[in-house]
């Protein structure tokens, strides 16, 4: 299949169809996520992300997914959510950041849509975001180093970040009660206004290579550092309890 008349939607239709073949009435709901259903797919650099929850996951089931796994890999759905409804319930305080950004973006492709009334805990979400921040701060000194060996890893360095403190804003945007944004644009003018973030260093860091303004590695390390500092900030200064706006 050429990638440039890659339909991901279609695509997706592809591999829930292959479960549903291979698992049969077992497969309990199919969800489209992430970039296709935000419609930020990229035919160049964008795989596939599908959740699928079953009955049972159990060696019979995951042998049987072997036939659908092949149709999986040619439909660039590389790694697939594999759930049942106990996990998806008892994981809730574990994955809560992952589940919000589902929650937020996403598209039932079968049975009933497992993401649409799944509540998530204000303080594990808040913590999660503060977690993963913090872990993006310290990480973010030797990932520059091990990837700053050349060019291409510096922007692969730079996707990586910028996809990671992309969830982070979003992360404090719902805790704060405001929409998730689809587009790496809206998000950087959202958190800016909501968290004085200057907006330019947010399009530095949030936006994909192609939109990205120019900037030499060692400045984007710089700019990164500080996002992701400001953003602890304003992690910190979240309480426990909702703010929605009317």
């Amino acid at each position: 299949m050429s990638w440039r008349s890659f339909d991901p939607i279609s695509a997706a239709r592809d591999v829930t169809e292959a479960a549903r073949g291979a698992a049969g009435d077992r497969l309990v709901s199919a969800t489209l996520y992430g970039s296709a259903a935000m419609g930020t797919f990229h035919l160049d650099r964008s795989d596939l992300n599908v959740a699928f929850v079953f009955a049972t996951l159990d060696a019979s089931l995951l042998t049987a997914l072997g036939s659908a796994r092949r149709v999986w890999s040619k439909r660039r759905l590389v790694r697939p959510l594999l759930l049942t409804r106990e996990i998806l319930e008892t994981s809730r305080d574990t994955f809560p950041l992952e589940y919000t950004l589902i929650a937020a973006h996403h598209a039932a492709l079968h049975g009933p849509d497992p993401f649409a009334a799944l509540v998530i805990e204000r303080p594990a979400l808040r913590l999660q975001v503060e977690r993963t921040l913090r872990t993006q701060s310290l990480a973010l000194a030797w990932s520059y180093l091990d990837a700053n060996q050349s060019p291409s890893g510096a922007r692969q360095w730079a996707t990586r970040a910028g996809t990671a403190i992309a969830a982070s804003a979003s992360g404090l945007l719902h805790l704060a009660g405001e929409a998730i944004p689809a587009a790496r644009h809206e998000l950087a003018v959202k958190t800016s206004a909501r968290f004085g973030v200057p907006v330019e260093a947010l399009h530095q860091i949030l936006l994909p290579p192609g939109e990205r303004p120019p900037i030499e590695s060692s400045a984007l390390f710089a700019v990164a550092s500080d996002v992701v500092h400001r953003l602890l900030e304003a992690a910190e200064h979240l309480d426990a309890t909702p703010e929605r706006k009317s």
